[in-house]
C-alpha cells in the first residue's frame, strides 16, 4: 500500500482526532480527560482547531493513500516554534477554564517526568497511530521512514521515542524497524534509532 505523507490539515481532524486518541488512550483519558475519555477527546478536537501547539494541527504529519487520510504522526526537537508551549497552555486555559487547567497541568507534569525527552541532537517522534483498516500495510512504517529522513534534514543524529511498557505490539514494530532499547522506567521505553547523516550534508 503506497501513501503519500503531507503536513497535517485542520479540516483532517474527523480522522486524525481519533487516531490522537489511540496514539496515547490511557495517559490522555487520565490527563486531558481527567479520568472521562470522552472529555480528552473533546479537549483533542478543540486543541487540533487551534493550528499551533503540541495538539495542534501544524506540528502533525498524516498519511494519506487513495485520497484518505490512514496514519498521523508528529515530532519534537529543537526547532520548534517559538510560541509552541505558550499556545499548547492556552488551548488548556481557553478549553477548560483557568481552575480545572491547573489540574491538567500538574497531572501533565507528572507523566512529562517520566517520559523522557529527546536530547539537543535527537529528534523525538510522537502520536504515531494508524487506521484499523490500514495497519500492517506499512503505513506506519512510511510514517517513520518520513521523520527519520526529517531528523537527516534536522542534523539530528538519532530518533527517539517513549512506548508504555506493557504496549508489546508496539514495541515488536519498532523493534523490527530497528529501534532498540535506551532508557527505561516503570512506564515507559524510550526507544532510539541512530540517523547517519548523509555525506551530502556535511
Amino acid at each position: 500500500m503506497l501513501s503519500e505523507i503531507r503536513s497535517a490539515r485542520l479540516d483532517d481532524g474527523g480522522v486524525t482526532v481519533p487516531l490522537l486518541f489511540d496514539a496515547g488512550k490511557r495517559l490522555l483519558t487520565e490527563v486531558f480527560g481527567l479520568g472521562d475519555p470522552q472529555v480528552a477527546q473533546d479537549y483533542l478536537a478543540f486543541a487540533w482547531q487551534q493550528g499551533g501547539g503540541q495538539y495542534g494541527s501544524d506540528n502533525h504529519w498524516v498519511a494519506e493513500t487513495n485520497g484518505e487520510v490512514t496514519g498521523l504522526i508528529s515530532c519534537w526537537h529543537s526547532h520548534l516554534p517559538e510560541n509552541f508551549d505558550r499556545v499548547t497552555l492556552q488551548s488548556i486555559v481557553d478549553f477548560y477554564g483557568i481552575d480545572t487547567a491547573l489540574d491538567v497541568v500538574l497531572k501533565s507534569q507528572l507523566y512529562m517526568a517520566v517520559i523522557e525527552p529527546p536530547m539537543f541532537l535527537e529528534m523525538g517522534v510522537g502520536h504515531i497511530a494508524v487506521v484499523e483498516s490500514a495497519r500492517r500495510s506499512g503505513v506506519g512504517a512510511a510514517l517513520l521512514k518520513y521523520m527519520e529522513e526529517k531528523a537527516r534534514s534536522l542534523k539530528k543524529n538519532a530518533v527517539v521515542l517513549n512506548c508504555e511498557v506493557d504496549n508489546h505490539g508496539a514495541l515488536r514494530f519498532y523493534q523490527k524497524m530497528g529501534y532498540a532499547e535506551h532508557r527505561v522506567n516503570d512506564k515507559f521505553i524510550q526507544m532510539i534509532r541512530a540517523i547517519p547523516l548523509n555525506r551530502s550534508s556535511f
